[in-house]
């Protein structure tokens, strides 16, 4: 007799299931689609979690909590935000001095040319016999009577005086034309002149005579990039290997890896104002995330109640331990990381510091932060301070190498031995492997506030797939 019942029990579950993945789908659906909007509510409401339990400390002194509230921003605002005012062009000025150092220095030279015949002149290619200088600005057309400007880049590959030949080739009247010039860096004998001047140099350029400011121009001094350096020692290397191995010669190995190499550091540092754009400037998150923040931390209490309340009595209890669960996971990782960040940021700036790291203000910024992620985090602090020291030094050996590694394993003993067990995220136990791939997904979405908030979105959806797992696994789903 009981047959029936159970089997029409379990169709009832069955069909619960179904309409709870299609629900999940929609809210997943609907979430994607305005992902945007939600980034900066979900920051302030990860934010939340770190200074509620102030608000709560001065509410239990019988403090409004509205005026607690406020104390608590007005606090965060003095301790945060005016030594990041005070801090933040010292960040700049050491990124924009490690980005030189990486890139190199770079001298520019206008040359004004000028057609003043009566046939078109143009021109679109150039040859030096030094890479160091190189033509922006090609290719050009001049009309009869119009002028344009060529810019000479010098970029020194070499720290000694560079000299070259530079061909400017076109065409005029429907005859080859070259412009020969000649140009000299890091000649710290000779005086530069980098203003433009008037084109008043005649030069036979195909069936034309154009006008040109000058074709000689000396650089002052400018230091090579370590993509130099980097390059030099590689072609070292490669020498040495070609000594030993005859069919190496030819090859053009050591140019491809230097361009691979300079490109992806280069598109690096282009994305960098980028990402440090979308965290911290913005309208959006200027204004609303302070807001919501406000009102999260004042009315946080009551909006949970409200929506508690509008849970049927049948998944009360599932709902109050979700609620409960999310706050435990998310208040300890946001604190938790917080205060690891901290402390490993400032023991890394000191150590680097006091074993002569010229960058150490931002390797030692960039290594806290990518302390984050667990397991990944430490070894790129490690890499990028390595990355730094050899190219500050320009010497891949192990009297430059060792320092910085002590640095970062004494930086690991302290936060695994000290800070790790108040690290409460850590007790999530999500696998590397899925924290990587949420960090991926969440700058794949929301950019890079998405990367800071993957570990604790991952989190919740953890605890949430648990609870109500366990939940339905009871019958009480």
């Amino acid at each position: 007799m009981n047959e029936p019942s159970s089997s029409g029990m379990r169709a009832v579950q069955i069909l619960r299931i179904v309409i709870f993945v299609v629900l999940i789908a929609v809210v997943g659906w609907l979430l994607y689609t305005i992902r945007s909007t939600l980034a900066p509510f979900f920051l302030a409401f990860v934010l939340s979690y770190l200074l509620m339990p102030l608000v709560d400390f001065l509410e239990s002194y019988r403090l409004n909590r509205l005026l607690a509230v406020v104390a608590v921003l007005m606090a965060v605002f003095a301790i945060v935000i005016i030594p990041l005012v005070v801090v933040a062009p010292m960040i700049a000025r050491n990124t924009e001095d490690l980005v030189q150092h990486i890139i190199g220095e770079r001298g520019s030279w206008p040359c004004v040319v000028e057609n003043p015949g009566a046939v078109i002149v143009a021109m679109d290619r150039f040859e030096s016999d030094l890479e160091d200088f190189k033509v922006e600005g090609l290719p050009i057309q001049l009309m009869p009577g119009e002028r344009d400007t060529l810019r000479v880049v010098f970029s020194p590959q070499g720290a000694e005086t560079r000299r070259a030949l530079l061909n400017v080739y076109g065409s005029s009247g429907g005859r080859d034309g070259i412009i020969a010039m000649i140009f000299v860096g890091n000649d710290t004998a000779s005086v530069s002149d980098a203003v433009i001047s008037e084109p008043t140099q005649k030069v036979r350029f195909g069936r034309s005579d154009i006008l040109v400011s000058a074709t000689q121009h000396v650089f002052g001094s400018y230091k090579p990039g370590y993509f130099a350096l980097v390059k030099s020692y590689t072609e070292t290397l490669w020498t040495q290997a070609e000594d030993w191995i005859p069919m190496l010669i030819g090859n053009d190995v050591v140019e491809e890896i230097t361009a691979r190499f300079q490109i992806i550091v280069t598109n690096f540092f282009k994305q960098i104002p980028r990402l440090i754009g979308q965290v911290l400037s913005g309208v959006t998150y200027v204004i609303i995330v302070p807001l919501v923040l406000f009102f999260f931390l004042g009315e946080g209490r009551a909006i949970k109640r409200t929506l508690i309340e509008l849970v049927p009595n049948r998944y009360f209890e599932l709902v109050l331990n979700l609620v409960y669960r999310i706050e435990v996971q998310l208040g300890g990782y946001v604190r938790g990381m917080v205060l690891s960040v901290t402390i490993v940021s400032l023991l890394s700036i000191s150590l680097l510091y006091l074993i002569g790291l010229e960058h150490f203000l931002v390797i030692g910024l960039f290594a806290g932060l990518a302390n984050v992620i667990p397991y990944l985090g430490p070894v790129v602090g490690i890499v990028a301070g390595i990355i730094a020291a050899v190219l500050q030094y320009s010497a891949l050996s192990a009297g430059v190498i060792v320092p910085v590694v002590i640095v970062f394993v004494i930086v690991q003993i302290i936060d695994n031995v000290f800070i790790a067990p108040v690290v409460v995220a850590r007790s999530v136990n999500l696998h590397p492997l899925l924290v990587i791939f949420a960090v991926l997904v969440g700058s794949q979405l929301f950019g890079a506030v998405g990367m800071l908030l993957a570990v604790p979105a991952t989190a919740v959806i953890k605890v949430s797939a648990q609870t109500i797992y366990e939940a339905w696994k009871s019958y009480s789903v």
